[in-house]
């Protein structure tokens, strides 16, 4: 990641790096094209006759078309229905049908990276146009070691569109466990019991209840959270306890200003499990992100915040962490 020295430069603005959550691969069929709006523009996905998929800026080179709204695939192309102009995975023009001889080998359109993995699809960004840094983490055996052996339900998946939040206020919740009494009831403060960092994750792991001692943690086991942050806009929970929950939430900018967020949410199998338990563990699990995003919608990113003695620690190497996601752009609003 690019780090820059300016303070002014260094605030989050709305053109993060890293891989963004577009939406689900059941969102993207075998057939047609599938219009997005992410990162202050407008793509187009499609799938190719491998059923792999790609994403390209949407308008056509030629005369601007959206290919996303009437285009069509053929021969692995994505046709624009303005002239029929044909682009391939790569955004090169492979097809004119008035012109078949020739072309246009000059203008290109752009391309996104893109991954799926477990249903979810991520699209990368880089306002400087370079390849992905790094690969988003597998949520059953990249956050806490014991999850991996687990058997687990189908994913249940809930997004909200057009939220007011910035990403990184979301992900921030990694290094504020103090808000978990006040806005999800938790009974007593949770004290951190693993952090660390590297270029692309921020990970934190918390325990509830009073066995637990700060940074003295006897195993991943027992009434715990761990959350991995990729980038600032991949969170990656795994709640432990009497059963175990896994919940990615995705924030993803729409334009400055707007976010649309995805929730997808695993459920450990657990024996004499019937439909009534499921429906309450499901509704458990999901219940309290509504009572997060009120706040996160009308907060202001406070620079450099008012932190009490215990909360100093964290919330500052996180942001000190988050800053290198923000290369320096002309385009780019700050938050």
């Amino acid at each position: 990641m690019t780090s820059v020295p300016s303070r002014e430069r260094l605030r989050p603005h709305w053109l993060p790096t890293g891989w963004f959550q577009v939406g689900w691969s059941s969102d993207f069929p075998a057939q047609g094209v599938r219009p997005l709006r992410y990162l202050g523009g407008d793509q187009v996905a499609y799938r190719d006759s491998s059923g792999t998929l790609h994403v390209l800026d949407a308008y056509c080179r030629h005369l601007g078309g959206n290919l996303a709204y009437g285009g069509y695939v053929e021969n692995d192309c994505v046709v624009c229905p303005f002239h029929g102009w044909h682009w391939n995975a790569e955004g090169r023009n492979t097809h004119i049908p008035y012109q078949p001889d020739r072309p246009n080998r000059a203008r290109t359109l752009k391309v996104w990276p893109v991954r799926e993995e477990l249903g979810v699809v991520y699209m990368w960004h880089d306002v400087e146009g370079r390849e992905p840094a790094w690969e988003p983490p597998n949520i059953f055996t990249d956050v806490a070691p014991h999850t991996a052996p687990l058997e687990y339900y189908d994913a249940e998946r809930v997004k909200f569109d057009g939220l007011t939040l910035h990403p990184q206020l979301v992900s921030e919740n990694a290094a504020d466990p103090m808000h978990f009494r006040f806005v999800h009831g938790a009974r007593d403060f949770p004290v951190y019991l693993r952090l660390w960092q590297d270029d692309a994750h921020y990970f934190s792991q918390i325990g509830f209840g009073r066995k637990w001692r700060e940074m003295e943690p006897d195993s991943h086991d027992g009434d715990t959270l761990s959350i991995l942050v990729a980038g600032v806009g991949l969170d990656y929970t795994a709640l432990s306890g009497s059963s175990n929950t896994l919940i990615l939430l995705s924030t993803t900018p729409v334009d400055a200003g707007t976010s649309d967020m995805f929730q997808t949410v695993w459920l450990e199998k657990l024996p004499g499990d019937n439909p009534e338990m499921h429906s309450t563990r499901l509704d458990q699990a999901i219940s309290q992100l509504p009572n997060d995003i009120a706040i996160w919608t009308h907060q202001r990113f406070e620079d450099p915040p008012a932190l009490a003695t215990v909360e100093g620690r964290a919330l500052g190497e996180f942001r000190r962490w988050a800053r290198t996601f923000y290369p320096e752009s002309a385009d780019a609003v700050s938050l």
